[in-house]
């Protein structure tokens, strides 16, 4: 091979590495913005939620002051009692998922795990 082409064919290898290199690093960073914007949104207090709906109710039904405080704390005990429960649920998968464990085979068991890596990737993070 001719000493010009070699260095053509190296300076475009050269460049699509570097272009996949940084699609991956792009896709990496996109990847992570996501999920901090994700973990932001569950774990910011839905304060802001609740205000706007208690405003939402108050307009749309005329609550009265002291209506508009008890719907507050209606919906502050609600969320409260939904957590609790997302976490008793979480527990119950995790039971679950040990036994089924317990009864697949090493091999059977690595698939089992990927499966689960990619269904819990595909529900997001808990809050």
């Amino acid at each position: 091979m001719q000493p010009e082409r070699k260095k053509a064919t190296f300076f475009v290898a050269l460049i699509f590495l570097c272009g996949a290199l940084t699609g991956a690093v792009a896709t990496n960073l996109w990847v992570k913005a996501q999920t901090s914007v994700r973990a932001a949104r569950a774990d910011a207090p839905s304060a802001s939620r609740r205000v706007r709906s208690v405003e939402w109710f108050t307009q749309q039904l005329d609550l009265s002051p002291d209506q508009a405080s008890q719907l507050t704390q209606i919906l502050d005990e609600t969320r409260t009692t939904f957590r609790a429960k997302e976490e008793e649920i979480g527990s119950i998968r995790e039971q679950a998922r040990n036994r089924i464990r317990a009864i697949l085979t090493e091999e059977q068991r690595v698939k089992y795990e990927e499966m689960l890596a990619r269904q819990d990737r595909k529900r997001g993070p808990r809050r």
